[in-house]
């Protein structure tokens, strides 16, 4: 696969620190290649101008989304700014409106990380909202946790190049190419839930973002399975198993309830908000986005109201807007305001997010 050659466009570059090797998949767990331990791939991942994407570590195509996820947007432009959007998130797949760490442990069951990962922007780290992103455990503070988590999108120049590698510190967990689906006396199914609670969190980015298309809960990329449908999965570090230790597989993928999350968000006018879930498998609330916005698939399992992209001389929501030294000359959308973050640094944010 050819880098990317011009200095338009953003560039992703991957090292494998692991002992294991890494099987890159993207957006709809569509394969990209395999890197073996040591080696490194110079390659763009597929993406390209104008895209909404994420990179991830799974052993097969499973859609389900238990894996950490690197999420980016490319849609973003305004005059004289074109910005990157990332995160990495592990929110575990169909967190509902949790809304923190634990939350999403307990109600999920499940988890969303499965190897350690560090983003390098290469070119222009440090500066403004571009920054180093260090996921090394499921609770990272440098991931996204929760649906909500908004703080955890960065971004920088188009032009970036990003220094992905995986196990930075050969701090892997033990591969899980050869998960084992639970035994029953019948095929395995979409996602069955255990009542393990693990003691992980993935991306629903984002977020699946995300600020910012997180696509991941979505939107991010663990645990995976070998085969095509998704066995239901126990992590070694969960605490012990509860009363009830089995589930029944069914043909349609589980849906937890709690009363907690009995509706997603919406604004006044009875639209989702910005960056909640919207659709995907299991999903039986609304689909309807406010305007500006569209419902973007991420996986087979989360699709997220994602903000359309801005016209000529309108900023990016979550763009730089102001702050000293800035020398922009468009304008937030009218569905968003310029906030102060500090003196260096104005950002673009949804009104409602400050509702």
């Amino acid at each position: 696969m050819a880098a990317a050659t011009t200095v338009s466009a953003v560039e992703f570059r991957f090292t494998n620190k692991c002992e294991y090797t890494i099987n890159l998949h993207g957006s709809g767990s569509k394969f990209i290649c395999d890197i073996a331990p040591g080696a490194k791939a110079d390659n763009n991942g597929g993406a390209s101008l104008g895209t909404i994407g994420l990179f991830k570590h799974s052993p097969s195509n499973e859609a389900n989304c238990t894996w950490t996820l690197l999420e980016y947007s490319l849609i973003n432009s305004g005059y004289g700014l074109n910005q990157v959007w990332y995160d990495v998130s592990n929110i575990p797949p169909g967190p509902g409106w949790c809304s923190s760490y634990e939350d999403c442990k307990a109600f999920t069951g499940r988890k969303g990380y499965n190897v350690p990962m560090l983003v390098i922007p290469t070119k222009f780290k440090g500066k403004a909202n571009c920054k180093q992103l260090y996921v090394t455990r499921p609770d990272a503070p440098d991931a996204y946790l929760f649906p909500a988590d908004n703080t955890k999108t960065h971004d920088c120049a188009m032009d970036e190049v990003f220094d992905v590698i995986f196990c930075p510190d050969n701090n892997a967990p033990a591969p899980t190419t050869a998960a084992a689906p639970v035994v029953t006396t019948k095929a395995p199914s979409p996602p069955v839930t255990t009542v393990t609670p693990p003691t992980t969190s993935t991306y629903s980015p984002p977020p699946v973002t995300p600020s910012p298309p997180t696509p991941s809960s979505t939107p991010l990329p663990k645990a995976p399975s070998s085969t095509t449908d998704v066995p239901a999965t126990t992590s070694t570090s969960s605490p012990a198993t509860p009363a009830s230790p089995t589930v029944v597989p069914t043909s349609v993928p589980p849906v937890a309830t709690t009363s907690r999350v009995s509706s997603p968000p919406k604004n006044d006018d009875g639209y989702i908000k910005p960056w909640f879930q919207c659709g995907g498998k299991g999903y039986s609330g609304s689909s309807l986005c406010g305007t500006g916005h569209s419902c973007v698939a991420i996986s087979d399992w989360y699709s997220q109201c994602i903000p359309d992209a801005p016209q000529f001389g309108e900023l990016a929501t979550w763009a730089q807007c102001g702050g000293t030294g800035f020398q922009g000359k468009a304008a937030c959308l009218p569905r968003d305001t310029c906030v102060k973050r500090n003196d260096y640094f104005y950002q673009c944010e949804p009104k409602d997010h400050h509702n």
